[in-house]
């Protein structure tokens, strides 16, 4: 099947179903994220475990006196510091998801005012399942470098180390409410396209009925 290009959504029978300003990308992250569905309940289900385990090694620590709490605390605290750090990181792993999928054009785009963060694939249309692969794709493997370093910690280097994933995986509700977007018209194929020199992205969908 050929490539689908912006020019080509409404002759294959994809109509128009929102347009997103990159101004307004926090309210739409609040509007999606905060929804009863499957993304944003995966999303919180990560980051509520991971708190737990991190509240629970603590709580350990300050009844078994093993370790100081004030430590404990102040490793936690670096991890959550270090996060920031992997925002880069974050975002070239988004860029070389879209490289895989295809993509010739990928840039990136920030506004340290608002701490939103964003790789962009200029006039790239991205499917649902592409979409999965690219969003996910951070958190899959930052995620996974940490669990796989973890075991080789010792001490109070397993609460810098947990606090950074729990930081991390905070970080990435951007991606979680685009898949919850998707999720959302979940009767239609839905893709999206961005824009880099407006700054806005496209969505747009077609029955599944259609197809």
């Amino acid at each position: 099947m050929l490539k689908l290009t912006p020019e080509n959504l409404e002759s294959e029978g994809y109509l128009l179903l929102d347009k997103l300003e990159h101004k307004d990308l926090l309210p739409f992250v609040r509007k999606y994220l905060y929804q009863y569905s499957l993304w944003p309940i995966i999303y919180f289900a990560i980051n509520i475990i991971l708190l737990a385990l991190m509240g629970g090694l603590i709580g350990k620590s300050i009844a078994s006196q093993q370790m100081e709490t004030s430590k404990a605390l102040g490793y936690t605290g670096l991890g959550f510091a270090f996060a920031f750090l992997l925002i880069p990181l974050h975002e070239y792993i988004h860029a070389v998801a879209y490289r895989i999928c295809g993509a010739k054009e990928v840039t990136f785009d920030a506004d340290f005012k608002k701490m939103v963060f964003m790789a962009m694939a200029h006039r790239f249309v991205t499917s649902s399942r592409e979409l999965i692969f690219i969003a996910l794709a951070p958190i899959s493997f930052i995620s996974m470098a940490i669990l796989l370093f973890i075991p080789f910690t010792s001490g109070y280097q397993i609460y810098a180390a947990l606090g950074l994933l729990l930081t991390h995986s905070a970080f990435c509700g951007g991606d979680f409410a685009m898949l919850s977007y998707s999720y959302s018209h979940k009767d239609k194929t839905v893709v999206t396209w961005d824009d880099k020199v407006n700054k806005v992205s496209y969505f747009y969908g077609k029955s599944k009925g259609s197809l």
